[in-house]
Order: C-alpha cells, then structure tokens, then sequence
C-alpha cells in the first residue's frame, strides 16, 4: 500500500506541475503494435535480430541486456565476421529501452548494426531488466542498497567482460548516456586500469558534477530533501514500474501525447529537438525503467554537496565501516585515463541535467580535453537518445569516432 501511496504522490506532483505550466491539447495518434511488444520484438519486426542475455555480476545482480549482431543488411551474417562491439548505457531511472524508441533510420543501435558492429545495449542493477539476483530477495532492503558506485564497480564490468567473452573480441566501445556516462567517469577514476576493457568512450550529456542542474524534479527532491525523506520512511524503490501503468498510460499518451511529453520533461528535462508524438505511447509502455532511493538519494548528495564522491552513508562511524574512513572519497578526476582512452563528449546547450557548468566543471578536472568535445547549442537532456534528428545532427560522427578506434577494424 506504501508503494501506491508514493507513486499517487510522486503523479500529483507531475499533474500539478503540468497544470501550472502547460495547456494540454487532445491529439489522438494512431494504435502504434510497439506498445504490446516486448524489446527483443519492438526489434525484430523492424527486420533486425534480436537476442537476450543474462550478465551476473561478482556481487550477484542479475542483468537482462540486449544485442543485434548484425544489421538487416546483414542478413544471418553469413560470412561470419567478428564485428567490433559498442555498448550502449543508459541513464538515471532508465533502461535500454531509450535506445530504440524512434524508427531504425533514426536509432543509433540500428545504425550502428547497419555499419557493422556488433550493438549491445545494458541494463543497471534495479531497473526493469535488472531485478533479479542470485541469492537476495528482490523485496529486501539489502537488495536495493546500491546507487551509482556499484554500478560502475560492478554492472558495466560485468557486461563488458561478457560481451569479450562471448564474442572474442579485444575491446569494446562504450557509449553511455547521463548516468551512463557517469558510472565510466566514477569507475575510472577510482580504478584508471579498467580502461583497459574499452577501445573508445563516447558520452551524451556527460555527467559527474550535478550542483548546477536546473531539472525542476531532482532540484526540488535535492534542495526539499524529499529524496531523503522517501528513504526514511522506508520505501526502495524510486518509480517502480507497475503493470497497470503499463496498460493505462500507453493509452493517455496515445489521446493526448503532449501531456505525457510534459511530463516526461519535468522529470528529464525539456526536450529542444523534434520528438515522435506517434511513439509517447510506446514510451509510456517501457518507460521509467525506474532505480533504487538511494541511487537517487546519491545524486541529491551531489546536488546538495556540489562535488562528484562516493554515497554518503549518513554516519561518520556507517562511512568507516564501508570506506574505512569517516567521509566518502571523492572520486578524483584527475586519474581518468584520458591520455590513453580516445573519449568523445557530446553535451548540450539546453540541457538541464547535465548542465554546461558541470560539464565545464567536469572538462577542467581532467588532465587535457577529450579527442572530440562538440556542444550541441540546442539539446537537451533527452534530445541525444529521443531526437528525430539526432541522426544527421551528430549521429555521423558519433560513427566515425567509434569505427576509427573499433576492434577489430572495421573496413
């Protein structure tokens, strides 16, 4: 019952704000099949293949991800090829959903496939693919305490290491999207030699630093220390997906889409490229992918703290206990391997999650600038995963980067 009150509170805040700030139209769209497909089918009937994997990671999480070998030009990869791999991460209360919510002329997995790699697309611990462990009990508290830091000490490895041994290849490209940035920017940091697992780094709406987001949603959970408070009163998870929101939201955003576009923006941000209305439907099937309350209670920590360190466990003695000293380290960005690893920022103008003075923030700890560093003036936050034109705006050299350093080299 506590669950239901939370999600019936969290949606009046969301109604309120959209309410306050937008007149909403009616504008019925077309019944769009993608809303009663699942991931592996939303892709398949696009003419792509589709397979499903499990990663366990050393602490027991158990990880649902997804790949498409090769592109519909490719048919049955006859000749066999190893094609260089790329992961792509998602970001905060998300899941690999957001990498195929548009048409394949327009997904970046899609093209990547057609240009020969080998696409897998993660999940993090707590979202909708990553429910499941191998000994704890997904109701547990002991399940859900887990924020960013154990993402990047353990998913991605995880994943990454797979995909190697799966496929036999070297290397493996990487492009995270917000917090999937984020959890590259904290692991090499702490840990410089796991850059050894990647050929190339690309992030979207890079993130490490938070103090200067402007997202009306996590500014107002941070500054209110509502985050804090929804952890005190015991709850878990934050924006848990339920089946009946499944089923009734796909069709409001079918009715009325703005209103679901709204009210995506209020938690994500406002969007300043073109969005699919056709597919807020879609969206509202698969999305949030949801996460723990303290992952986000750890990004309120940023918010409130303004630096980029490990979760505060509240307690001088709670943090020596898990750090073996009274306060968390601070993930010092100076020891990101830059110098070695060919890394790719792409950040936008209007994005209010990854503000352009955490980016520059962020782009002043490292020890020199990134290989490509492009500021789109107009994106925003979702704008680099959800755009309609993000595939002519940079999608090319987002390509050009990640072939020129593929393993193996792509012809």
């Amino acid at each position: 019952m506590n669950k239901y009150i939370y999600l019936i509170f969290l949606f009046n805040l969301i109604l309120i704000n959209v309410s306050l700030t937008k007149k909403i139209e009616l504008d019925p769209q077309p019944y769009d099949p993608d809303v009663d497909h699942n991931f592996t089918e939303i892709i398949t009937t696009k003419g792509y293949p589709c397979e499903s994997h499990d990663v366990i990671t050393e602490d027991g999480y158990i990880l649902q991800v997804f790949r498409i070998p090769f592109g519909a030009n490719n048919n049955n990869n006859n000749n066999n090829k190893v094609r260089p791999a790329v992961l792509l991460q998602h970001g905060l209360l998300d899941n690999s959903f957001t990498w195929i919510v548009n048409w394949p002329q327009q997904s970046l997995p899609y093209i990547l496939a057609d240009a020969g790699f080998d696409v897998w697309m993660g999940n993090s611990r707590g979202n909708i693919y990553g429910k499941r462990h191998t000994t704890l009990d997904p109701d547990s508290l002991e399940f859900w305490q887990f924020s960013y830091d154990e993402m990047a000490k353990y998913d991605w490895p995880a994943t990454v290491n797979y995909i190697k041994n799966l496929t036999s290849v070297p290397t493996v490209g990487y492009v995270g999207h917000s917090q999937g940035s984020m959890i590259i920017f904290a692991a090499l940091s702490a840990n410089p030699s796991l850059a050894s697992l990647l050929n190339s780094f690309v992030a979207f709406g890079p993130v490490a630093y938070v103090a200067n987001i402007e997202n009306r949603f996590l500014k107002m959970l941070a500054e209110l220390h509502i985050d804090q408070i929804i952890q005190l009163l015991g709850f878990k998870q934050f924006l848990p997906d339920e089946p009946w929101m499944n089923e009734v939201f796909p069709v409001i955003c079918r009715e009325a889409p703005h209103l679901c576009e709204v009210s995506i923006e209020w938690i994500c941000g406002p969007h300043k490229g073109a969005f699919n209305d056709t597919r807020m439907q879609v969206v509202a099937a698969h999305e949030p992918g949801g996460t723990s309350v303290q992952d986000v209670v750890h990004f309120g920590q940023g918010v409130r703290d303004e630096d980029f360190k490990m979760y505060d466990w509240g307690t001088r003695d709670n943090n020596k206990k898990h750090y073996n000293q009274t306060s968390p380290p601070i993930y010092d960005l100076s020891k990101f391997p830059i110098k070695t690893l060919p890394t790719a920022f792409f950040s936008g103008g209007a994005d209010e999650l990854a503000d352009p003075k955490d980016v520059s923030t962020l782009l002043s700890e490292l020890v020199q600038p990134p290989q490509i560093n492009v500021v789109l003036d107009p994106y925003a936050h979702l704008d680099f995963v959800w755009c309609t034109t993000a595939n002519t705006d940079f999608y090319p050299t987002v390509i050009d980067f990640l072939k020129s350093n593929a393993q193996p080299p792509l012809n």
